[in-house]
């Protein structure tokens, strides 16, 4: 069994404070961690960051964790006197040593707000004393009044004399070490409290060198490149409406720069993933301004589903009835994912869905809370049933190929928090690990799910919650329903994998060995989702039971 580079070192317990080394403790595991498996492609002054941090004194260490915790620590200013822990015995030298080392500047120079802001309004009016209607509005119109009137010099001047601040200066160097370790410049260390809390536990995985994120300089080049191309979309086309006058012409010609940036396929199936996805969202930002001639440059060049879907829609909309049966013909002959498949069936020419089995029922109370109602419905003369959504399919699913979802491939686990591999819903996933790994459905299928069930309960899985699907459900299940069945329900899922995590019926339900369906319910006004009756045609074709329950409200 593979084993992480770092493993719990305590129990916490929230009543409990800390050790008193705890979040250094945690903070050097990222910095070991990131040395040990990328030393070799980081650059020198990369290299510098992590070997200041690991040299600094223990109660240094323990200060910059605890700095780093902060929310402002990215981009903004920390006043001294909140600074005050128990496992820092001398602050005095702890910031004196943060800041000969380069990781901290004292009382730099910022804007204004920035720097007034650290102090409450009582301060303010302490160290502002002579500024205008000082006893008047709130917080945020004091300090407007503040910077309005006195030079930004003046304001940290005065500021200064009242109380120091500082800033942590290596915000790219850390944004890095926790990319390369978690996998997601979003992530920090509260992920180790929620671990040592006992609130997830995690399956051990291959952290080697060889099973990297990034292989090389050139990936971590090209991974970066393309998070600034993502970040490039959101400022081209902002969620909301800008006050400010756009140049179009350089509007124009950046996103022209943009989409020649992102035009070349990469060979690593993780970076192409990420060039398709961003080309999607740019292509569909252009659709939207009605930039259709753009857009379909962009989704021509993607080589992720919903690209080719868009194509044919846009095409449609233009009047190019050769252009969308060309594609759709492409589709239907390899299609990316089932949804997109169904999608080429039924566009652009009639077809009729047969109708899903439907049993209408009249509504007797409140429509909150239907499932359950419907549930009491069909176990009323015996049985047992629970609302389980997708937890179920896709339970049964994790447990028959664990062993394929954590297995040691190439870039698919970047740390020990994972609840699946990075690439569980591509379209290669099972062709990339059928070399390394056992088909489960080459043998009997219960023995291996009554055997992970009973190894596994509890261990975190991206694909299902254990506190929905937990493993007296799973037994239950496993006892009931036929081999023959299970199997199906797991070759479903194997088919489409991406496609099927979310649509399946809403009850699952029990009547005796051997007896048992999946139950839909709707509520007045609702009807059937595409996902919903793809789930539902999938479990006809192989012959379990399913069908939908329908509460109508009483006539009047």
């Amino acid at each position: 069994m593979p084993q992480p580079l770092f493993s719990p070192s305590v129990r916490l317990d929230p009543r409990v404070p800390p050790p008193a080394g705890y979040y250094a403790d945690n903070l050097l595991t990222v910095i070991e961690t990131v040395l040990d498996r990328y030393g070799d492609i980081l650059t020198d002054e990369e290299r510098d960051f992590g070997v200041r941090v690991r040299r600094l004194a223990p109660q240094t260490q323990r200060l910059l964790a605890r700095v780093l915790g902060r929310a402002s620590a990215r981009d903004g200013a920390i006043r001294e006197d909140s600074l005050d822990y128990a496992e820092v015995q001398d602050l005095s030298e702890a910031l004196a040593e943060l800041a000969a080392c380069g990781l901290i500047e004292r009382c730099p120079a910022m804007p204004a707000e920035a720097v007034v802001g650290l102090l409450t309004r009582l301060e303010m009016q302490r160290v502002f004393w002579d500024v205008d209607g000082a006893r008047k509005g709130t917080k945020a119109d004091f300090l407007e009044r503040i910077v309005a009137v006195n030079p930004p010099v003046f304001c940290r001047w005065r500021v200064r004399r009242f109380v120091g601040w500082l800033r942590f200066t290596e915000s790219a160097f850390l944004d890095l070490y926790r990319l390369l370790f978690f996998g997601d410049r979003g992530k920090d260390l509260t992920t180790f409290v929620l671990r040592d809390l006992g609130v997830h536990r995690y399956e051990p995985v291959d952290l080697s060198r060889e099973t990297r994120q990034f292989p090389d300089r050139e990936a971590l080049r090209q991974f970066l490149d393309l998070a600034v191309a993502n970040d490039d979309v959101s400022a081209l086309f902002p969620m909301r409406a800008v006050d400010e006058p756009r140049d179009e012409a350089v509007r124009t010609t950046a996103i022209a720069d943009l989409v020649q940036r992102l035009w070349t396929p990469l060979d690593n199936r993780m970076l192409e993933r990420r060039r398709s996805r961003a080309l999607n969202r740019l292509g569909r930002s252009l659709e939207r301004e009605g930039d259709f001639d753009g857009a379909l440059a962009c989704y021509a060049r993607s080589t992720l589903a919903p690209a080719r879907e868009r194509r044919m829609r846009i095409l449609h909309r233009l009047g190019d009835g050769s252009g969308v049966e060309q594609l759709r013909a492409e589709v239907l002959e390899s299609p990316w994912a089932a949804l997109e498949a169904d999608f080429a069936t039924r566009f652009a020419r009639p077809f009729r869905r047969r109708a899903a089995p439907v049993e209408d029922l009249i509504l007797t109370g409140s429509a909150a809370g239907i499932e359950a109602q419907a549930l009491a419905h069909l176990v009323a003369d015996g049985g047992i049933g629970w609302h389980l959504e997708n937890h179920f399919p896709m339970g049964v699913f994790a447990l028959a190929y664990w062993s394929w979802l954590f297995a040691p491939l190439p870039g698919a686990f970047v740390n020990a928090f994972q609840t699946g591999p990075a690439d569980l819903y591509w379209p290669d996933f099972f062709k990339s690990r059928q070399a390394i790994c056992e088909d489960p459905l080459d043998g009997p299928l219960k023995p291996r799910l009554e055997a992970t069930a009973g190894a596994k309960a509890g261990i975190a899985n991206r694909l299902f919650s254990w506190h929905r699907y937990t493993r007296e459900v799973a037994e239950t299940v496993t006892a009931n329903i036929p081999e023959a069945d299970l199997r199906a329900l797991v070759e479903i899922v194997r088919e489409d994998l991406a496609g099927k995590r979310s649509g399946f019926p809403d009850l699952t339900v029990i009547y005796g060995p051997g007896r048992y369906e999946f139950v839909e319910v709707k509520g007045p006004g609702d009807q059937l989702q595409i996902h919903q009756r793809l789930w539902i045609e999938a479990l006809e074709r192989r012959g379990l039971p399913v069908r939908v329950l329908r509460y109508r409200r009483p006539p009047q």
